[in-house]
């Protein structure tokens, strides 16, 4: 077989370039790096050029480098999470293990080993050790799947989206995961993008720089579906401050 392309450095969209000599993942974080970060936000915001900018699909290897990438929309003045290392290794191929996925790269496909320490795990959603008996989204579950626990707190972000649009004076705001821009004006205040809304010239024009902050935060959270494992932490806070920023109520959570 060919050998593996060596990279050992990447650039991220934030301008930080993070040299890692020899480490086979610097490969995979040349395109799940993502396309924009809180460094292009803020200049959008400093230009006057207000819209809404898109992390873009998958940008997993950000997430999971946390704060040293600096991607996500950090606050200022907070403190957020660097790096996720698992334990026994921390590289990309240690869960997405090509040639035991037979190369579909998904760790639900094989979970050999990870029951020596994920006790009782059969399913990827099970993978919860080290995060139990904390009830981070304060829904009442301290067992349920880490996705959920985030899930729970980035629709409540959503939410505060919708209200902090028509507050701050502008149209109704809708989001829809498949439909690029994804955000659009949600013409019949449904709460829901309808047929006929998510269609370019409806896009959604009323931005203001904390609606920009909150929305890449969301995206971001939607775009990298296994943020819960690649960095909770760092996910986690980047939501719930999102939700603080907007002026909404964070009492019930649990912020790592």
């Amino acid at each position: 077989p060919p050998e593996l392309l060596e990279v050992d450095s990447v650039l991220y969209p934030s301008g930080i370039e993070i040299t890692d000599t020899g480490e086979p993942s610097n490969l995979c974080a040349t395109c799940h790096s993502g396309r924009e970060a809180k460094a292009t936000v803020d200049a959008a915001i400093d230009a006057g050029a207000y819209s809404f900018l898109n992390v873009h699909y998958k940008p997993a290897a950000a997430v999971q480098r946390g704060f040293e990438a600096q991607v996500g929309y950090e606050y200022d003045g907070l403190t957020y999470a660097g790096r996720f290392v698992h334990p026994e290794a921390t590289g990309c191929g240690y869960c997405h293990n090509a040639a035991a996925t037979e190369h579909t790269f998904d760790p639900g496909h094989d979970l050999t080993g990870c029951g020596d320490c994920h006790v009782g795990a059969t399913t990827v959603d099970e993978l919860r050790l080290a995060f139990d008996n904390t009830d981070w989204d304060g829904d009442g579950a301290a067992d349920e799947p880490l996705a959920d626990e985030i899930g729970t707190v980035a629709d409540a972000l959503l939410a505060e989206i919708r209200l902090a649009a028509v507050s701050g004076g502008g149209e109704a705001i809708c989001y829809d995961p498949l439909a690029y821009p994804y955000f659009f004006t949600d013409t019949d205040d449904s709460g829901d993008c309808d047929p006929g809304e998510t269609v370019y010239p409806n896009l959604y024009v009323d931005w203001t720089p904390a609606l920009m902050k909150a929305t890449f935060n969301y995206q971001l959270s939607q775009k990298d579906a296994g943020a819960w494992a690649h960095n909770f932490d760092y996910m986690l806070q980047l939501l719930i401050d999102s939700v603080d920023d907007l002026g909404g109520d964070t009492a019930a959570y649990t912020r790592p």
